[in-house]
């Protein structure tokens, strides 16, 4: 007990000075213990630590803790016992990283650290439908959604978890904050300057007017459709689908499941088709983008579908399954109907005991992001909005991944209903789990609401 003597004598000299502020005191009071009685006893390091955080001069001192910590701790193979400093250098990057990008000072417009994605011309994509049909300069039009995107996520990122709801939609689950509509004008200003004879449909620009969101929702695609196919057919015009903030709820709680998601639709075919689509997350920095018959990149790193996933936090890679009780399925949370909230309840019941993990993140773009990167096997919900998934169906499709209606048919930009199953690790298993999991929500009236 005597050794411990000092440190006691030390703690009320110690607690004034983070009292009063004087960490410069606190620095002095931890050298002193460190030297005088270094033989005797090391100050935790949690204590050390604590008054780093104070005071940038106390970091001399946690330093010279630690070089006696680290020449009195018993060594394993070259390593530290509970401590390593590898685990710190990505997570004070991206402290940095985020700081940056968050600054009010920061032009949201520069791109200057940017790393645009540049499609790799030797590989055709893994959509079995390639865009044969669109004329228009997709490597233009990615690299300008990827810009208006990562623009977008600087002012997300600066004001997540620290802004007010503005006001609220289809019900108060439905949430719009004053960063959701900066975002949009920022995209919507960097697209129609590119593009400006093209047609942008953004989620923050659909008045509901106490009405049917769904209906809102459908009616305001079919009339971005309607105008895309009016005047030269020759044009090839776009609609860029645009979410500001996929995942608001979780913005303006200050969780890291939000996006923006931007997909660009092409009426050259038969069919809209979405030919292009970037999916942003500012929080992980993750750019996930597509172009129809060129390819998914993550961090303008091709997504291969016939290698094996790599995700740089993981050693070994993550193998996609097309077994039910093997699979780590996401499940929708559709906020703007009681009926779809119920529906998403009962799957969840039938599931929890059929699947090796249920997730539900509340942002569709993130959630299809993350399939197509194989970290979920699947995801399904009910009730989506063209802008929840537009830049998603390319992306996954491009991935090898499928994109479906509940009746097992491939689905398109106007579809509601959707599952989204990652790529299989064979052709002969395609749709295999897609299929298990709509016998599982059929049996349990899990595909119909009103």
């Amino acid at each position: 007990m005597g050794r411990h003597r000092p440190i006691r004598r030390a703690v009320p000299t110690l607690l004034f000075a983070v009292a009063t502020s004087r960490c410069l005191t606190v620095a002095s009071a931890l050298s002193s213990l460190t030297t005088s009685h270094a033989t005797n006893v090391r100050p935790p390091a949690t204590m050390v630590s604590a008054v780093a955080f104070f005071h940038p001069s106390a970091s001399m001192v946690h330093r010279r803790h630690r070089m006696h910590r680290d020449n009195h701790m018993p060594r394993n193979n070259g390593m530290m016992h509970g401590y390593s400093g590898m685990h710190h250098r990505p997570f004070t990057q991206h402290s940095s990283r985020r700081r940056m990008s968050a600054s009010n000072d920061e032009d949201p417009e520069d791109d200057s650290s940017f790393e645009y994605t540049t499609l790799d011309d030797g590989h055709r994509g893994s959509s079995k439908r390639q865009s044969t049909t669109c004329r228009r300069d997709l490597q233009h039009v990615l690299n300008t959604i990827e810009k208006a995107a990562y623009s977008a996520g600087k002012i997300a990122l600066s004001t997540a978890g620290r802004i007010a709801v503005k006001s609220t939609k289809a019900n108060t689950r439905d949430l719009v904050t004053e960063s959701d509509l900066a975002c949009q004008r920022l995209i919507e200003k960097i697209v129609m300057e590119e593009f400006p004879d093209d047609v942008f449909l953004g989620e923050e620009g659909i008045d509901i007017g106490g009405g049917d969101a769904a209906i809102a929702s459908s009616d305001a695609l079919r009339k971005a459709l309607g105008i895309a196919r009016e005047g030269d057919v020759n044009l090839d015009r776009l609609i860029f689908v645009v979410d500001p903030i996929d995942g608001t709820t979780n913005f303006q709680a200050g969780l890291p499941m939000y996006a923006v998601s931007i997909g660009v639709v092409s009426l050259a075919g038969s069919e809209p088709e979405v030919v292009a689509g970037a999916i942003y997350n500012p929080a992980l920095g993750e750019m996930t983008s597509a172009v129809r018959g060129g390819g998914c990149y993550l961090n303008n790193i091709r997504i291969d579908p016939t290698v094996p996933p790599v995700d740089n936090r993981q050693r070994e890679p993550r193998r996609q399954t097309t077994v039910l009780s093997q699979s780590l399925v996401n499940v929708g949370f559709p906020v703007c109907k009681e009926s779809t909230l119920q529906v998403s309840s009962r799957a969840v019941t039938a599931l929890a005991t059929r699947v090796r993990g249920l997730r539900m993140v509340a942002c569709a773009s993130q959630a299809m992001a993350w399939v197509a990167l194989s970290k979920f096997d699947a995801y399904f919900s009910w009730d989506l909005n063209a802008w929840d998934i537009a830049a998603g169906m390319v992306i996954v499709e491009e991935s090898g991944g499928s994109v479906c209606n509940f009746d097992g048919t491939r689905a398109d930009v106007s579809s509601r209903d959707m599952i989204i199953t990652c790529r299989p690790e064979s052709v002969g298993e395609e749709g295999l789990l897609r299929d298990e999991l709509i016998e599982v929500l059929r049996d349990n009236d899990c595909l119909e609401y009103e």
